[in-house]
């Protein structure tokens, strides 16, 4: 089946979207909220045409992607950008389909990870802490709270986490769209 006018618009809007947040994040390391502001009124906008997957379902995405990324953001794994980004992508997505890509972000964030960390000679340092926090988690979960919580080095250089939002999506569109 062609891709629909309705469909090329959705998903050039998306694109542009995603595109300025990681060339925003690569250069400056932070996600403008004009720009988060924007691809959340334009997803919910695209929600409410007949074509579009209907207000509800935005909604819905958008709180998915906020929900699972703000508890990254809790434990300072993502920046607050980040978690607006992916709530904004939630949008346009919708919910089921969100939860997927969830993942899919989450698998591309931890490839990028490890070639981030190999990249700037960092890898020991993130096996290292990665270990460590494996460790505390179990005696934790063995023997209660072990008494400390260990203060884990944390690097200078922060990897772009737009770009794993944008690859995970672009993988879901990938093999979803077109909708049959």
């Amino acid at each position: 089946m062609p891709i629909s006018f309705f469909d090329w618009t959705q998903l050039t809007a998306l694109a542009v979207m995603l595109g300025a947040a990681i060339w925003h994040d690569a250069w400056a390391r932070r996600i403008p909220n004009a720009l988060v502001l924007w691809g959340a009124a334009t997803a919910l906008g695209l929600s409410l045409s007949p074509h579009g997957i209907g207000l509800g379902s935005a909604l819905a995405g958008g709180m998915v992607g906020f929900l699972g990324f703000w508890v990254l953001y809790l434990f300072r794994m993502v920046g607050a950008g980040d978690v607006k980004l992916a709530a904004a992508t939630g949008m346009f997505v919708g919910h089921p389909d969100m939860l997927w890509v969830n993942l899919l972000i989450l698998a591309a964030g931890g490839v990028l990870a490890m070639v981030w960390a190999l990249s700037t000679g960092q890898l020991g340092t993130v096996l290292r802490n990665l270990r460590s926090g494996l460790l505390m988690w179990w005696l934790n979960r063995q023997h209660g709270t072990v008494g400390h919580t260990t203060a884990f080095p944390v690097s200078r250089t922060r990897m772009p986490y737009a770009v794993a939002i944008g690859m995970g999506t672009a993988l879901h569109v990938f093999n979803t769209w077109p909708a049959p």
